[in-house]
């Protein structure tokens, strides 16, 4: 069991895997019969280019990538056998990946519960309730 780690309680999350990948995201460590899981949102890896200038400087940058590229999933489970280390982002990766994470959610469609249409017109709606309530009242008076 990962001992060195809080447990069920969310952080931002840098995973060193067996396999030599760096993962990181927002992530949740459970206990499972004896084995840690770690539940890991949004994971990216990290790029790294390097690239020398005409005048013979290096230039360094580092970026992002999704973990999974050609996944839709929002969250994986990592078992503590695949885990060599974890740690937690400093505060000014955790700002860096969140902006990723932003940039990357922007450019997908929005899901169906969450789409709000306003009324028009040619769909029907005519005006609110507490106006035509009134028109009603007026109309039943008389």
């Amino acid at each position: 069991m990962i001992s060195y780690a809080k447990h069920e309680e969310e952080f931002y999350g840098v995973f060193k895997l067996v396999s030599g990948e760096e993962v990181l995201g927002k992530a949740v460590l459970t206990e499972d019969n004896g084995e840690t899981l770690s539940f890991i949102q949004d994971p990216v890896c990290t790029l790294v280019v390097n690239k020398e200038t005409d005048d013979g400087r290096q230039v360094r940058g580092v970026g992002f990538a999704k973990w999974m590229q050609f996944s839709d999933e929002d969250f994986y489970i990592i078992r503590e056998k695949d885990v060599l280390t974890v740690s937690s982002m400093s505060k000014e990766i955790s700002f860096m990946y969140e902006a990723f994470v932003q940039s990357e959610n922007k450019d997908k469609p929005p899901k169906k519960d969450n789409l709000k249409i306003d009324p028009k017109p040619n769909m029907g709606y005519l005006g609110k309730i507490d106006d035509y309530r009134k028109i009603f009242e007026k109309l039943f008076k008389t």
